[in-house]
């Protein structure tokens, strides 16, 4: 299992992409928080949870993720993703702070998508 937290993450991703539960969820920390900025919101936490949410969504359709930019800073990996899902071509731009500890993923933080002053609140 890699130990730079850059290899971690991309072993992550390459899961991600594979569909693969398993291997996804096994590299996170078992008391891993995947949670929302600014808001906060928990989107999952413990390792149990991620791979139940994560699976949950491989279920429905395969993805490719294209990493834009990537900063590594120490233990932390932050990315600015494209996520295409295969079934509709949907692209999704996503940001992501990974914090990783040792082995494996400790935290990660996706930026809420900004709103415009002109959306509906």
């Amino acid at each position: 299992m890699p130990s730079d937290p850059a290899e971690i993450v991309d072993a992550q991703i390459r899961a991600y992409e594979a569909g693969d539960t398993d291997a996804f969820a096994a590299l996170y920390a078992e008391d891993a928080v995947c949670a929302a900025l600014p808001s906060g919101r928990v989107i999952a936490a413990g390792r149990a949870e991620i791979a139940r949410v994560w699976g949950a969504m491989f279920a429905r359709s395969k993805r490719e993720v294209t990493i834009a930019q990537r900063i590594i800073d120490g233990r932390y990996v932050i990315d600015a993703e494209q996520v295409r899902i295969l079934a509709t071509g949907q692209l999704i731009e996503a940001a992501a702070i990974y914090l990783v500890g040792e082995r494996l993923i400790e935290r990660v933080w996706f930026l809420d998508p900004p709103h415009s002053p002109t959306s509906a609140a």
